[in-house]
């Protein structure tokens, strides 16, 4: 035999662990290519998974719906407001979780958390306020004398 005819598979690149198959590169297969539809994860600047956009922000409006809750109707605004960027957020983070961080994503459910106690106690502030009104407006326009009984008895007079 001829050095030209000898082992075909002597130019080839050989696989370390085992001597007689030959490397992964040199067998011809297509290259591979991730699907179409998956995006590459995108990464901050020092290198990890990015924030989701709106989670700090929603962290802070639904801690703050809680003492706010108190002073008619802001803690409601706060409370809504940190309802719908979280939930904005939680459905970025579930289409493509790869490219956000975790503690993002905790931080997101946390103010959307935080934002549903917010507007439920605001809404309960609300109707014991509109309901004392009520209670004590039409007290007052019957009598304003019964009126002002009913605040010396409770020390507001």
């Amino acid at each position: 035999m001829s050095e030209e005819q000898g082992n075909p598979q002597e130019n080839q690149p050989v696989n370390p662990v085992n001597n007689d198959v030959p490397a992964f590169g040199s067998v011809s297969q297509p290259p591979l290519t991730p699907p179409p539809f998956q995006q590459n994860p995108q990464f901050n600047q020092f290198g990890g998974p990015q924030n989701l956009p709106n989670s700090t922000v929603a962290l802070i409006l639904g801690i703050l719906s809680i003492p706010a809750c108190c002073c008619y109707g802001l803690g409601l605004i706060f409370g809504i407001i940190a309802w719908v960027l979280s939930a904005a957020d939680i459905k970025k983070y579930n289409l493509n979780p790869a490219n956000y961080s975790i503690s993002s994503y905790k931080n997101t459910k946390a103010g959307k958390v935080c934002g549903i106690i917010g507007s439920i106690l605001s809404l309960l502030y609300i109707i014991c306020l509109v309901a004392m009104l009520i209670l004590f407006g039409w007290a007052a326009l019957r009598d304003p004398e019964v009126m002002k009984e009913l605040l010396r008895e409770k020390g507001l007079q």
